[in-house]
This record gives C-alpha cells, sequence and structure tokens, in this order.
C-alpha cells in the first residue's frame, strides 16, 4: 500500500483533505506528496460522455484522519 495517496475507498477510514488550508469535499484522491487532489466540484455534474465533472487541484495538501 502507497501512505501518500489516498482515496475513498483505500480502506484506511474517514478522512477530511486540505489543500492550502481550505478543506475540499468530494475527493476522489489525494496525492500528498506530489501535491495533487482531484475532487468534484458542488453541484456535481456529467460530462458529455456521462462521467462525473473533476478538477484537479495543486498546493499543499494534509490529511487530517478522524478519530
Amino acid at each position: 500500500m502507497v501512505d501518500h495517496i489516498h482515496t475513498p475507498n483505500d480502506g484506511r477510514g474517514s478522512r477530511d483533505v486540505f489543500v492550502n488550508g481550505n478543506r475540499i469535499d468530494n475527493v476522489s484522491w489525494a496525492d500528498v506528496r506530489a501535491g495533487v487532489v482531484w475532487f468534484a466540484p458542488e453541484p456535481i455534474r456529467a460530462t458529455r460522455r456521462e462521467d462525473v465533472y473533476c478538477r484537479r487541484l495543486r498546493g499543499h495538501v494534509e490529511v487530517v484522519f478522524h478519530e
């Protein structure tokens, strides 16, 4: 298991993801080492191919686990 990559289904529990100190919701995956977060902005919408529209953010990524 790669400890610097976080996904919703990786089995490590619930957590919050922050980019440059701002909490980001609907995160598909986050790479702490590379400083990249892939997320679906609100409101959730579809692309022409009926995929979920996602965006990438770059910056200082922090992951905080819930207790």
